[in-house]
């Protein structure tokens, strides 16, 4: 099941080149895949009591006043405008705002049943209609996964320490197409400007990032002040891709259901003279560019930690979209996980190629350790709810 999910999460990422070249391309009609429009009472709490959703919503709001509002699309019978999905956020900010003001000066138990008054009142309810083949077709449910962003330390020179690089995309084709070992090991992009800066990690957790699809890197200069900046997604060399564990897991260096990241990791250091051969088995390779912001989704909108979802680009052709999802997420509590249920409010701002079906959903968790092992252990079916106004 692990191994399933981080797979999906890979593919998602690169896939991204394809994507934006096909969504400039879509219709403008039939927008949105098949949704039921349901006459019920939901329960709408937020765990995280809002934090980040205004910074989420602001975001996508500079894609909307860029864009087309007059474009039509359909929710289940619903015939409206992109701008409805605007007046949509706008409105929801609005109840966000009214929740965060009423946290400080009332229990929050007053503040989420006036803030469920207010969302019952002034918005419909929609839920995706999975197609037979989807996990979730018997319940009408959706099945989730998440990804995070990996933290990694580095420098803008290069040292002993911090040696190995992350690579810009090339503008010579054949370099551009150069294979992952060629890169690593054969030195095919060293010297030629491409040296984004340099990160002390491992080339396995450089992999790690270009499945993830973006990063941050962690900069101390002499005096120890510590700075960071962002890595996005550019494009890739075109090569095929595999994981890494499925190599190993072939080869005997791991063993079936021992095959986590931090077994891959471990093994990795431990033998050295593996490590050529173990990436070499996937020759793709993801090129990045460094951004103020953290790592782009679809349009260039920033994504927002625990506030931004992914979902499937060719029945999902719309974005903006108020998601209320129910699901279950890892705790971890002296060394040991238990999954506990939790909702939450998104806003779909990213796509990735294996995200498949109309109700599948992959969720941001953000950076650090801890967004990572939370990214691991999500995986399975929910809720999910697009939010419109009435």
């Amino acid at each position: 099941m692990y191994g399933m999910k981080i797979h999906e999460i890979a593919r998602s990422a690169l896939y991204f080149i394809l994507l934006f070249a096909s969504l400039s391309l879509l219709a403008e009609s039939d927008r949105l895949p098949p949704m039921e429009k349901l006459d019920i009472q939901l329960e709408f709490k937020d765990d995280l009591h809002f934090e980040h959703m205004l910074k989420a919503i602001s975001r996508q709001e500079v894609y909307f006043k860029k864009k087309d509002l007059k474009v039509p699309i359909q929710i289940g019978e619903r015939k409206l405008k992109r701008e409805h999905l605007y007046k949509s956020l706008k409105e929801f900010r609005t109840l966000v705002v009214a929740a965060l003001n009423c946290f400080q000066v009332s229990k929050s138990s007053t503040c989420y049943n006036d803030f469920k008054e207010q969302m019952q009142r002034k918005f419909e309810v929609y839920r995706p209609i999975p197609e037979e083949w989807e996990r979730g077709a018997a319940d009408k449910k959706t099945m989730f996964t998440a990804y995070y962003s990996p933290d990694l330390h580095g420098s803008m020179v290069q040292t002993d320490v911090y040696k190995n690089p992350i690579y810009a995309m090339p503008t010579d084709e054949k370099l551009a197409r150069a294979t992952s070992d060629e890169i690593n090991y054969g030195g095919k992009l060293k010297n030629k400007g491409l040296e984004l800066l340099y990160v002390k990690e491992s080339l396995y957790d450089i992999w790690l990032l270009h499945v993830e699809g973006g990063g941050r890197v962690i900069l101390e200069d002499d005096q120890g002040k510590k700075t960071h900046k962002y890595l996005s997604y550019k494009s890739s060399n075109k090569k095929s891709f595999s994981m890494l564990y499925e190599y190993m897991l072939a080869e005997g260096m791991l063993t079936k259901g021992a095959a986590t990241i931090s077994k891959q990791r471990k093994y990795f250091i431990n033998h050295p003279e593996h490590q050529r051969e173990i990436l070499n088995s996937c020759e793709s390779f993801i090129f990045f560019q460094i951004t103020e912001s953290e790592p782009l989704g679809v349009h260039n909108i920033p994504l927002t930690e625990q506030r931004s979802l992914a979902t499937d680009y060719r029945r999902v052709k719309e974005y903006g979209m108020i998601n209320f999802i129910k699901t279950k997420k890892p705790i971890f509590d002296n060394g040991e996980m238990r999954k506990e249920e939790f909702s939450r409010f998104f806003i779909n701002q990213d796509t990735g190629g294996a995200i498949k079906g109309n109700a599948r959903v992959d969720l941001y968790f953000g950076y650090g350790d801890k967004a990572e092992l939370a990214a691991n252990f999500v995986y399975g079916l929910g809720e999910q709810y697009y939010l419109i106004l009435k």
